[in-house]
């Protein structure tokens, strides 16, 4: 699980913990003006990379979706065990197209990163 913050004009996302040791890292730090925004993906579970390993049910409570990883031609960051808390934040410029993390309150995570892309754009 991930948590998200903005601090200083920037997207930090604080990985927690035994994540880190799957994902090789413990925070992500994005400048905001690289941040296009954050959503939902209904179609998420569908698209992780478990799914070319045959997830199964009983795999369900196991999986992690974790690290950097090419996922449908796409070089993404996932950190996922749940998909219905995921969250997708989509970037430019970075080594990574997007992010893919599971938060706690999916809909607070994308209220506020995409307000602090708002704010970034007005100062601009």
């Amino acid at each position: 699980m991930c948590v998200i913050d903005m601090r200083d004009g920037r997207l930090v996302v604080e990985i927690e913990g035994s994540d880190r040791l799957w994902c090789a890292a413990r925070r992500i730090v994005v400048p905001l003006p690289n941040v296009r925004g954050a959503h939902l993906d209904p179609d998420i579970e569908n698209e992780a990379p478990w799914i070319a390993a045959g997830r199964t049910d009983q795999l369900l409570d196991y999986a992690v979706a974790a690290g950097p990883m090419l996922v449908l031609g796409e070089r993404d960051f996932w950190d996922v065990r749940r998909p219905e808390h995921a969250i997708v934040i989509d970037l430019d410029d970075q080594p990574c197209s997007r992010l893919v993390i599971e938060v706690d309150d999916p809909k607070a995570a994308i209220d506020a990163v995409n307000a602090a892309i708002a704010e970034t754009k007005v100062r601009a």
